[in-house]
């Protein structure tokens, strides 16, 4: 399971309203997650969003970020990637 306390931290930064957005995060995560771990991340937290988490592990481990992000943003941020203008075209980034 990946460590969600950085991501986590940078959700709070969404919060203090410095510029940091759900989209930096979402980019920020896919560079730092790679493609295919964010967007696991990212449907996880579409459970949510929709008030039907599964019952995948992950599914619970991504509730202290939904709780973070909030409703608005966690949907900001699983739409994000669902919009396939934002899904990586060089193979090198999807690890």
């Amino acid at each position: 399971m990946t460590d969600l306390k950085p991501w986590i931290g940078r959700a709070e930064r969404i919060r203090d309203g410095d510029g940091y957005t759900y989209e930096s995060l979402a980019r920020d995560m896919a560079a730092g997650l790679g493609w295919t771990a964010a967007v696991d991340l990212a449907a996880a937290l579409r459970g949510h969003v929709y008030g039907s988490p599964g019952g995948h592990p992950l599914h619970q481990d991504v509730r202290p970020l939904y709780d973070r992000l909030g409703w608005e943003q966690a949907a900001l941020l699983a739409a994000w990637f669902r919009d396939v203008s934002n899904r990586p075209t060089d193979r090198g980034r999807t690890r």
